[in-house]
């Protein structure tokens, strides 16, 4: 076993005995936050670090020194924007993919890393690009969904078209044979107011 790797195992001793730093009788009001602050009571049991009570921050629950910011499996953390930025990674690093990034960068930079052989520490490239694959397929089936779509609003509504055409035509029929009708009423009633 390495140093590194003792190290590693006893940060996680460490963080499992860890207890949950809360704020003193964070329990008891519901006005107090969870998040940690000092006791400054007086009488306060937990500022006396009395038995049976809540446990203050002190240094000896940190990690060691050597391996502060350290990943679990033992490589050091580089935050990645894109794949430019690879190359500045060492062998004992391990990268960690921005959740800023998004689908398209993340495929290219998981690429890129697996050509370096590179450790990606916050994703798994299978299921990232099972993901891509599946967005792009349902892209593709709202694509086609809208094209059917248009096509069907511009068939109906040259049918619209054409169908006002047509009434209009009849309507202009109709029209002139009312009109003639009309002229022909028109005339008997002179013909017979002129006899």
């Amino acid at each position: 076993m390495t140093d590194s790797k003792k190290l590693l195992a006893t940060r996680k001793l460490i963080k499992s005995k860890k207890p949950e730093f809360v704020q003193q009788d964070y329990h008891k009001k519901k006005r107090l936050s969870k998040k940690w602050k000092r006791p400054t009571g007086l009488q306060s049991k937990m500022r006396h670090q009395f038995k049976g009570y809540n446990r203050r921050v002190k240094q000896g629950w940190r990690s060691p020194v050597e391996i502060r910011g350290f990943h679990g499996k033992g490589l050091e953390s580089v935050i990645i924007n894109n794949v430019a930025e690879l190359s500045n990674v060492l062998k004992d690093q391990g990268i960690i993919v921005s959740a800023k990034v998004g689908l398209k960068k993340r495929i290219d930079i998981l690429r890129k890393a697996e050509e370096l052989k590179i450790v990606v520490l916050n994703l798994k490239s299978d299921a990232v690009l099972k993901k891509a694959d599946i967005l792009k397929e349902m892209k593709n089936v709202e694509k086609k969904e809208k094209t059917e779509k248009k096509k069907k609003t511009i068939e109906e509504s040259l049918k619209k078209a054409e169908k006002k055409e047509k009434d209009k035509e009849k309507s202009a029929e109709t029209d002139e044979d009312k009109k003639k009708e009309e002229k022909k009423e028109k005339d008997e009633v002179l013909i017979h107011k002129q006899a």
